[in-house]
């Protein structure tokens, strides 16, 4: 039986990229996306979203979230990935005029995990602010899911400042309402994300395909590796798809217990996640937090998904 998961993002590209993998193994089953501002204001990611949709043909239901963090002033990524969030070195995703489902997503989200409780797992790849919205709206929640899992935080630096990594820095109330929920946060930072990494060789082997969708998703898929080539590097680090790769296959990660609090004053630290790996000598662990991944397998997984997919589509 396919495992049943929300997914709760901000997209972005890596987001994007996080999506079609769950659309393209048979053994997920999609209830639902929950688009929250993030990578760019609401609007903007909600229209990504949406044009993802249309042109993989998802029927996948799309909510849209909530619009602004829980306190902060709203903060996104923008002045890295550009205006919508993210870049393409080819053509533009068409826009796409319908394939909003009414409601609002915290809501979808709540009645989804109520009407299959113990059997969801919650994945979560932008800022926690729908999420914890969510916790606060339905506090029976944490304990109906059956997981939690996040692409967030770090346990060396960040990369929103150099302390905090951005899907925590963008609404740090909210991340530190989600890590005191109750439920095991499987945390994957930018510690495990960055041991996969992707390159102009694996930009090739999209090129390899015909069609339009194909061609439209490598253009942003070397936009982000370009992220990476502006800075002399000559990978970059695949963050959003890690936690996915994780749920399929789980025998390439090390995830150990720890304690992670949210920095919420810090003049210069505000939104670390400060992880505790000492449990349970000297903390309660609320978390697992990814420390190893085994790269190249788990890049070969991504990449065999994404030509599957987009061979198809």
């Amino acid at each position: 039986m396919a495992r049943k998961l929300w997914l709760d993002t901000d997209p972005g590209f890596d987001d994007w990229m996080a999506w079609a993998l769950l659309e393209a193994d048979p053994q997920f089953h999609l209830l639902g996306v929950s688009v929250v501002a993030g990578n760019a204001p609401l609007p903007v990611t909600l229209a990504n979203a949406l044009a993802i949709r249309a042109l993989h043909g998802f029927t996948t239901p799309v909510f849209a979230g909530c619009a602004r963090p829980l306190a902060q002033p709203q903060s996104t990524a923008q002045d890295v990935l550009g205006a919508h969030g993210m870049r393409s070195t080819g053509p533009l995703l068409p826009p796409a005029s319908h394939g909003l489902s009414a409601g609002h997503g915290v809501q979808a989200l709540v009645d989804a995990v109520r009407a299959h409780p113990g059997q969801v797992t919650l994945l979560a790849v932008g800022p926690l602010t729908n999420v914890a919205t969510a916790f606060a709206l339905a506090p029976e929640l944490p304990q109906l899911l059956q997981a939690l899992v996040i692409m967030g935080g770090s346990t060396v630096g960040g990369n929103a400042t150099a302390a905090a990594e951005f899907n925590i820095h963008a609404d740090p109330e909210a991340a530190a309402r989600v890590f005191d929920s109750g439920i095991p946060v499987a945390m994957f930072g930018l510690n495990a994300c960055r041991q996969l990494a992707v390159g102009d060789g694996h930009v090739q082997q999209l090129r390899t395909l015909r069609g339009e969708a194909a061609r439209i998703f490598t253009g942003y898929f070397d936009g982000y590796v370009d992220l990476a080539r502006v800075r002399g590097r000559a990978a970059q680090a695949l963050y959003d798809p890690t936690p996915v790769v994780w749920l399929a296959r789980p025998e390439l990660f090390t995830l150990q217990p720890g304690r992670v609090e949210i920095e919420l004053g810090g003049r210069y630290t505000r939104g670390m996640t400060v992880c505790d790996l000492r449990p349970p000598a000297r903390a309660r662990a609320n978390a697992q937090v990814a420390l190893q991944a085994q790269g190249r397998p788990a890049l070969e997984w991504v990449m065999e998904r994404l030509l599957a997919l987009l061979a198809r589509t």
